[in-house]
């Protein structure tokens, strides 16, 4: 019988473990939950934003890769923008050859975002201001490109 007196002096302790381990088990199972729905939802906004650009051409008026050249940190800062129905499909930059590294990796940053945003018009990174310009002001000429209707590069 010393198990049962252990199990009852220690009665309120089990049942708090109990309990303790309850709500860890829910807050665990809320976070899975949480986080698959959130998934679900990117996949389905992702299905949304491709059926609409399949159903409506973009802003920018000439399909093709365009390129464009501005002024960065060290020199100049060479762009290649790949515009598909309309739409910034791909933006790279093709040589920055004196910028310095750790600001340009930094600025390449703004690929994405460009892209994302589907203009030229989002903020600089901080840091790497002037690098961030040459990408920015690179890509704002490729895209000016092909809105005055000049044929893509061959790429």
């Amino acid at each position: 019988m010393p198990m049962h007196n252990v199990l009852v002096r220690n009665k309120v302790f089990l049942v708090k473990l109990a309990n303790a381990a309850a709500v860890v088990l829910l807050v665990c199972g809320f976070s899975l939950w949480a986080s698959q729905a959130a998934a679900a939802d990117a996949a389905v906004q992702q299905q949304i934003t491709e059926a609409e650009r399949a159903a409506n051409r973009g802003p920018y008026a000439t399909d093709g890769v365009f390129s464009g050249s501005a002024q960065g940190y060290g020199g100049p800062v060479n762009m290649q923008v790949t515009i598909e129905n309309g739409y910034i499909e791909d933006v790279q930059v093709v040589s920055a050859p004196n910028e310095d590294a750790p600001y340009l990796s930094q600025a390449v940053k703004l690929l994405d975002v460009i892209k994302d945003e589907q203009t030229v018009n989002v903020d600089t990174v901080s840091g790497c201001t002037y690098s961030s310009v040459g990408i920015l002001n690179g890509t704002k000429e490729a895209l000016e490109k092909s809105n005055a209707g000049q044929a893509g590069d061959a790429s």
